[in-house]
């Protein structure tokens, strides 16, 4: 299509169009700017639109005029009482694009009453051209003779603006998901025609090719990958609609504009594809190569869902890593360690007590179990984000008391893990499980002698039965032999609490750990000393922060891919 042919497409055909401002309305100047200085950043002044109008950077699609002879115009629809149809019934309207600007001044002149208005009629769609219209300002300042490329840019873009008001009143209430109308018998009126009014005969209001849909809406797609400043972000934003989309300011807001505007593009072009009119669109779903048409705005059925969208920020719901303690002092210790490498998000590790050794997590292992996404390529997607079930027990019990019968049920709960994949129509490989599901014990001791010294449990013990106004105020019935029952307990392998009843004293096991908790921590500050004690405790959660920032990026898959329902 040749520049004059482009530009001289008149506005003029769309007031033919039932409701065809309904949704997308028109805006005054004056809305106008205020739209742009108060949603999208971009302050205009009424000069500056005057300078864009005769320019013909940014042309306002009509202009009314009731100082002129009335002129036949199509007729709006009966039922439509907006101010432009009111205009257009009276043949008052206008087409700005190739008339001489002059006469027509966007400022109010000297000696004219305060009803005057200037009488020009902005397409919201125009806001996008707004920022493009005012660097080409900027650079005509600067090299006058490119007028003519200017121009033509303008006029390609006032002819895509004029297509979008054209489709607008068809597509854009379900994109958005709202539909606007003033009363009951309009609303009836205008979903009538929504319906009856198909994308042939409003794009040929428009005079707009159908074979322009698709570059179109590419190239806005492309606009919007680029400049948006909350792009990271879109994958999650995407999941909502006009009630969030429309919160957004600035560029981020522009941005959905642009994504909105190529949804309407596209889905004329959906619609004259399934009439065979068009090809349809190609499938994009090649993780490894981006394309325009992975930037559509919504859901589609390419999509990721929203766990895996909040998993890629960082604000997954859920946890990266449950973790199944038995004990007291493991829940002040284990938590307290973790927050001070900085794994303190309840999204990152979830800690429950299981108060016993002699259960197995079953129920947790279900849980854990991967819910599969679609595949893509040959990727079978994790929907949620991965969790991990890590299980940190003593060594003692029917379950976890021997190598053999740890091995056992740690098969078994990675079993349950394969079969509720398996259950979903897909499998998951045995390194997958080794990451999915671990079992951590202290060695030989249960936990307060593997990972501190007789010393050290000593001093601990001591302070706290000190600290305690019950404590048998003779010590020479405890503290005397407190050390040695330390290493009776160790020799034996047996649990702390054999040392209090045998020094015959109530011993809180929060207060002990959190007597312990200094020296928990000292070790943690000196974990690169040469001569440092290494607990198994900081084995655990060194190993847990390995795991949470493994699986905290949001895009796991599994190794093996689920098979495609053929």
């Amino acid at each position: 299509m040749s520049i004059d042919a482009e530009a001289t497409r008149s506005t003029l055909p769309l007031l033919d169009v039932p409701f065809v401002f309904s949704q997308v309305q028109l805006l005054s100047s004056q809305q106008f700017r205020d739209e742009a200085r108060s949603k999208w950043d971009q302050r205009v002044s009424i000069d500056d639109l005057e300078t864009l109008h005769q320019l013909g950077l940014l042309v306002p699609l009509y202009r009314a005029d009731d100082d002129q002879k009335p002129e036949a115009l199509p007729a709006p629809h009966e039922d439509d009482h907006s101010k432009i149809a009111r205009y257009a019934r009276e043949g008052l309207i206008r087409d700005p694009q190739g008339e001489d600007a002059s006469p027509w001044p966007h400022c109010r002149p000297n000696g004219v009453g305060d009803n005057w208005w200037d009488g020009f009629f902005y397409s919201h769609w125009q806001l996008l051209g707004l920022r493009d219209a005012l660097q080409q300002r900027e650079n005509l300042r600067r090299v006058p003779n490119e007028d003519k490329g200017s121009r033509a840019f303008a006029a390609r873009q006032r002819h895509e603006y004029l297509a979008l008001a054209a489709l607008s009143a068809r597509f854009f209430p379900s994109i958005i998901g709202r539909v606007t109308y003033r009363d009951g018998a309009e609303r009836e009126t205008l979903l009538t025609a929504r319906h009856d009014v198909d994308a042939t005969a409003r794009l040929s209001a428009a005079s707009f090719p159908a074979d322009r849909l698709r570059p179109t809406a590419e190239f806005l797609l492309s606009r919007a990958h680029a400049h948006d400043p909350m792009r990271e972000w879109w994958d999650l934003a995407r999941h909502s609609d006009a009630s969030g989309w429309f919160r957004l300011r600035g560029g981020a807001l522009e941005a959905v504009w642009q994504r909105i505007a190529a949804e309407v593009f596209l889905r004329a072009h959906d619609e004259l594809a399934s009439l065979g009119t068009l090809d349809s669109l190609p499938e994009t779903g090649d993780p490894h190569m981006w394309h325009p048409l992975q930037e559509r705005i919504g859901l589609h059925h390419d999509s990721d869902g929203i766990h895996r969208s909040l998993a890629r920020v960082g604000l997954s719901p859920e946890p990266s890593v449950v973790l199944v303690l038995e004990g007291q002092t493991e829940m002040v210790h284990i938590p307290a360690l973790l927050d001070a490498l900085g794994i303190s998000k309840p999204q990152q590790v979830r800690v429950i007590n299981q108060r016993t050794s002699s259960d197995r997590p079953n129920q947790l292992a279900r849980y854990v179990a991967p819910r599969l996404g679609r595949i893509r390529g040959n990727r079978q997607l994790i929907e949620a984000g991965p969790t991990a079930l890590v299980v940190a027990m003593d060594a003692e019990g029917p379950i976890w008391g021997t190598p053999a019968a740890r091995d056992r049920h740690l098969h078994e709960l990675r079993e349950i893990v394969r079969q509720e994949v398996a259950a979903q129509g897909g499998a998951v490989t045995d390194h997958e499980l080794e990451i999915l599901v671990q079992l951590h014990t202290w060695g030989d001791q249960k936990y307060e002698l593997a990972n501190f010294t007789d010393e050290e449990l000593e001093t601990a013990i001591t302070q706290v039965l000190r600290a305690n106004s019950k404590t048998e105020r003779s010590e020479t019935n405890w503290v005397a032999r407190l050390r040695t029952d330390i290493e009776y307990a160790r020799e034996r392998e047996l649990d702390i609490k054999v040392v209090f009843d045998r020094i015959q004293q109530q011993v809180s096991k929060v207060e002990l750990a959190e007597a312990l908790m200094p020296v928990l921590l000292a070790k943690l500050e000196h974990e690169d000393s040469s001569d440092h004690t290494h607990p198994p405790v900081l084995d655990l959660v060194f190993d847990l922060v390995t795991l949470v920032n493994r699986l905290s990026g949001g895009g796991y898959s599994l190794e093996k891919p689920a098979e495609a329902p053929g």
